[in-house]
């Protein structure tokens, strides 16, 4: 019996696993000014060594993180628990600006407007992940 390709949900993976990757490399290999330019210029007393290490780390969770939506594109329904766990994340982080921006009165970085819709296109491609993903039977037969 022949496979579905789930096509689509392929080439999602896929170019999360580009994207993943290149903002991986961009915040291990990135210094203060570049840094200091993609958040939009915060006050730079916001901007220590110590935040700046630690961008450098979670690059390196970021690469981890492309090589598994790499490996999810190459048999989406081999990797189900990886798009799964993508899904479930996606939910979490659209969640957690919305908690920054009431408990550490973010909005004077950023307006509000973009946290709120940077959380809404969070849920919703944790939808299309949810609705494309290959359904699990009982027996392993799709």
């Amino acid at each position: 019996m022949s496979r579905p390709p789930y096509r689509a949900l392929r080439i999602i993976l896929g170019i999360f696993s580009f994207l993943a990757a290149a903002g991986g490399l961009l915040l291990i290999f990135s210094g203060k000014p570049l840094m200091l330019r993609l958040f939009l210029r915060p006050p730079e007393s916001e901007f220590s060594t110590l935040l700046l290490a630690m961008m450098k780390e979670m690059g390196g969770f970021i690469l981890m993180l492309s090589v598994l939506f790499f490996f999810a594109s190459r048999d989406p329904a081999r990797n189900v628990a990886i798009i799964n766990a993508v899904a479930v994340g996606l939910c979490i982080l659209a969640v957690t600006p919305l908690l920054s921006l009431y408990t550490l009165d973010l909005g004077r970085l950023y307006p509000s407007y973009l946290i709120w819709g940077r959380s809404l296109i969070r849920l919703v491609l944790a939808g299309v992940l949810l609705y494309l993903r290959p359904r699990e039977t009982v027996g392993g037969q799709p």
